[in-house]
């Protein structure tokens, strides 16, 4: 059931998970999910002060 033609492993392209070097980068994901977080906040803000306060 094995394909000869498939290759051995294939990576996907996010940058998380390199052939060489660390094999998962705990640092990026944690900002990324930091920076979604301020995001929100930021925009849970703005929509107080344009939406809830008159």
């Amino acid at each position: 059931m094995i394909d000869p033609q498939k290759p051995e492993r294939e990576y996907e392209q996010s940058g998380m998970y390199p052939k060489k070097g660390k094999a998962f980068r705990i640092w990026a994901l944690l900002g990324c999910l930091a920076g979604i977080i301020v995001f929100l906040a930021v925009v849970s803000a703005i929509a107080d002060i344009f939406l809830l306060q008159r």
